[in-house]
């Protein structure tokens, strides 16, 4: 069964895909379907291949079910602690609309700034959410160079908005 998994690692990458299961989670999902596999028992399979894809099938579900779960448990939390009148803030007024462009340009400017590839390994990792390692191996540097340019990008906008915070009338949020 091991040996059969490892040749239908493409195509169960491809059903996880095509069961909308996002693509950062795959490797671990398999990762896991390789685990259950390796310690849990099974009797005879009559069809291994469709085993296969119906464990990877369960394994979706369960990752979805836990992720509801946890949306409810915070979910709770922020109401339990916050008030359970939670809802979107109402639309901003002009005024406020007006602070959080001009703060935005401010953000903007600041990591215009910044040296080139800084600016663009924070875009990925905070904007497009790349992880650090796909961020390393698509540059090609280090992973702790990676880390620098990330811990010298959040110094600079932690000292932007210590700035802006000492400014009247701002309220950074």
């Amino acid at each position: 069964m091991k040996q059969l998994l490892l040749e239908m690692h493409g195509d169960l990458k491809r059903f996880a895909l095509s069961r909308q299961c996002d693509p950062d989670e795959i490797d671990d999902l398999l990762q896991d379907l390789f685990v259950k596999l390796t310690t849990g028992k099974t009797g005879p399979v009559a069809n291994p291949r469709a085993y296969l894809y119906q464990m990877t099938n369960n394994l979706i579900l369960d990752r979805r079910r836990g992720k509801r779960r946890q949306e409810r448990r915070d979910d709770a939390w922020a109401r339990a602690s916050f008030g359970h009148e939670l809802r979107n803030d109402p639309a901003a007024s002009p005024e406020r609309t007006a602070i959080d462009r001009h703060l935005l340009a401010q953000v903007d400017a600041a990591i215009a700034a910044m040296p080139d590839r800084r600016a663009e390994i924070l875009r990925r990792f905070r904007i497009d959410g790349q992880t650090q390692q796909h961020i390393a191996t698509e540059l090609g540097i280090s992973l702790s160079a990676v880390e620098k340019h990330l811990q010298k990008a959040y110094h600079v906008l932690l000292e932007l908005r210590e700035e802006l915070e000492n400014e009247p009338g701002q309220e950074v949020v």
